[in-house]
């Protein structure tokens, strides 16, 4: 644990001393281009300290938890280096809460799948060339599979992805594949767990600002209120003319998850769990590039005893960071028009090659199980010798 420890602060540190020292002096120089969102961070963390209310007193196009969560750093200073130490922290707690929980399964396997997500390079560049809140959100994300992994803590579960589903939307594909697990009064119990997790967390802002705080439900629900933006394949083909709405993906999203679900929710959770962020990066519309650091913290602890597999994460990885590099310099902000279509084409031929990946490692899930799928297997297999 100190070893891996060690080995993230140095990384990280080290990367925020390039950020800070040669990359904003050098390329991040002008404010018109910033590639961060610490400003909307900036903002709303100040709100909340001068006693106002997201949503209806700033501009809040988030669930409300993460916004506290960014109050520490504004209360710091709100400079670059606060933080990309604060998020780089929550990135040092994910490795080693992925080490620590999965160790007590295989300690060698557990190594290998904290080093393994540490050094990709979204990982490694979201909390500090990037700044995203992403960092944050991912220990939360992964947390309650881990408790449930090492523990079997199923209430602990559910109660850290419901509040995890008001950090950021995508603790939710935490939840159908649990809830089909259920049966009769453990079912309500986990539904009235849910229910009051989310009743706490909106009830204030449904009260006093409904329409500024269900537009982002609409928004990622439904596809409407806002511009279509990110590195998804269809984000890029709908800015360069061929556009398809963002409802008939959507739905095909939820016709696949239902597949999904059906299909491998009694086999193994982490697999069904994983095979739906799969099929949601490859499908949804809007698709940020820090929004792969969920996957990835997935995928590569149930990939760590397949080599060639992480290696093909790493390749999404670099892949999705040059199509950013593309999208946003071309159609974010527009500052570069030169060789368009060469640097667009590189962009879209990336995320084609991406989603083909991603396609690939979905049927080699599906069609085998991996280290954790037999930590369930044998639970299964221990209650059926009991029942004996």
């Amino acid at each position: 644990m100190k070893k891996l420890l060690a080995i993230s602060i140095v990384t990280l540190a080290t990367l925020i001393c390039i950020d800070l020292l040669v990359v904003d002096k050098s390329i991040n120089n002008n404010p018109a281009t910033d590639h961060t969102d610490i400003q909307l961070y900036i903002e709303r963390a100040r709100t909340i300290l001068n006693g106002g209310l997201l949503y209806k007193d700033v501009v809040t196009r988030t669930p409300p938890l993460i916004n506290y969560l960014l109050v520490p750093p504004v209360y710091f200073g709100a400079s670059a280096l606060a933080f990309e130490i604060y998020f780089s922290f929550f990135v040092v707690l994910t490795v080693l809460a992925i080490y620590h929980f999965l160790s007590s399964i295989d300690k060698k396997l557990a190594f290998i799948a904290s080093l393994a997500f540490l050094f990709v390079p979204t990982t490694l560049a979201t909390p500090t060339l990037c700044r995203q809140d992403e960092s944050i959100v991912v220990f939360f994300f992964i947390l309650p599979l881990l408790l449930l992994y090492a523990s079997g803590r199923k209430y602990v579960y559910l109660f850290l992805s419901s509040l995890g589903v008001w950090l950021k939307m995508h603790s939710i594909f935490l939840i159908p594949p649990f809830l089909l697990r259920q049966r009769g009064k453990e079912l309500a119990k986990h539904i009235a767990i849910m229910a009051t997790v989310s009743i706490v967390m909106t009830l204030p802002f449904l009260l006093l600002a409904f329409k500024e705080f269900t537009w982002y439900l609409k928004f990622y629900l439904l596809g409407e209120g806002g511009e279509l933006e990110g590195i998804s394949l269809w984000r890029l083909l709908d800015a360069n003319g061929i556009k398809i709405p963002s409802l008939v993906l959507i739905a095909i999203l939820a016709v696949t998850l239902v597949t999904i679900y059906i299909k491998f929710y009694k086999k193994s959770l982490w697999k069904c769990i994983l095979l739906s962020l799969i099929a949601y990066f490859i499908i949804y519309p809007k698709i940020h590039y820090e929004y792969f650091l969920m996957l990835f913290s997935i995928a590569t602890p149930y990939l760590a005893e397949d080599k060639r597999k992480i290696a093909l994460i790493y390749t999404v990885s670099i892949l999705t960071s040059i199509t950013l590099l593309i999208e946003q310099r071309y159609l974010d902000w527009k500052t570069t028009q030169y060789a368009y279509w060469v640097f667009v084409s590189i962009a879209i031929a990336s995320m084609i090659v991406v989603d083909g990946i991603l396609i690939y490692l979905s049927h080699h899930i599906s069609s085998k199980n991996f280290w954790l799928d037999k930590v369930e297997i044998d639970e299964m297999n221990e209650k059926e010798a009991a029942k004996v």
